[in-house]
């Protein structure tokens, strides 16, 4: 092609024709510049096209994520609902009520409930590498980028309530009924071959009369409240990111 253009290029100035000469000039010039621009073009082209389907990647693996963070948040909410439902059991048999628990009983709500706080741990790995890498910015609904940037602030703020409700318990509520109870009872069933028992006689009774034991119940009733109420704000928001990455996947296949 190179060796065609040169042929007529050379034939023109032999022959003298200047007009002629600059009109094949500029023609070339812009078959030159339309090529280019061509080349251009295809390469955008390209580079939009893989662009849209890593972040078609980034959108799946963040819908996986926090699907699974759903699933596990309900589970929480769940078990932070049992544990209210156990104190408030606990606290029917306080003070001066008639005692309806077997010593049994009583030893399975006190672990199951007073001893029981939930935590919730989100699976983070893929946010954080879409974060940490900077292809967050590959992601087009800025909605969605705003949500997943505060997603992290959002998790701190229900383990800081986690963590007041996990200190209270190992530092208050452990040692009152490590003093007050029978604790190789109350811990008995919770180990598995544990052939361990008391050499000591206590009625499991007497912990129900004292204020503090009530206190603690419903101190501990009030904390898995408030962690029930975080985990379905977080949800609320996690329910929204899914859905923000379902309709950028559709518009994206």
């Amino acid at each position: 092609m190179i060796k065609f253009f040169r042929k007529i290029r050379q034939k023109i100035l032999t022959e003298n024709k200047f007009s002629k000469y600059l009109i094949y000039a500029i023609g070339e010039i812009a078959l030159v510049m339309i090529g280019i621009l061509l080349a251009l073009q295809v390469n955008t082209w390209n580079e939009t096209r893989k662009t849209n389907r890593e972040e078609l990647e980034l959108l799946v693996s963040l819908q996986n994520e926090f699907t699974f963070n759903r699933d596990e948040l309900d589970r929480s909410i769940k078990r932070a609902q049992i544990i209210q439902s156990r104190c408030i059991t606990l606290l029917e048999n306080t003070g001066n009520r008639e005692m309806k628990l077997s010593r049994y009983e009583s030893d399975s709500l006190i672990r199951q409930g007073l001893l029981a706080i939930i935590t919730y741990d989100a699976s983070n790995g893929i946010l954080d590498n879409i974060i940490n890498s900077g292809k967050i910015h590959i992601l087009k609904n800025e909605s969605l980028i705003t949500i997943l940037s505060n997603w992290g602030g959002l998790l701190n703020d229900v383990k800081e309530d986690q963590t007041w409700a996990v200190n209270e318990r190992n530092t208050i509520t452990y040692p009152f009924i490590y003093k007050n109870s029978n604790y190789v009872n109350i811990s008995r069933s919770s180990i598995k071959n544990n052939d361990i028992t008391t050499g000591f006689t206590m009625d499991y009774k007497d912990i129900y009369k004292l204020q503090e034991f009530e206190n603690l119940v419903n101190s501990n009733r009030i904390w898995n409240m408030k962690n029930e109420r975080n985990y379905k704000n977080l949800k609320i928001k996690i329910e929204e990111i899914i859905l923000l990455c379902e309709q950028e996947i559709k518009l994206k296949k």
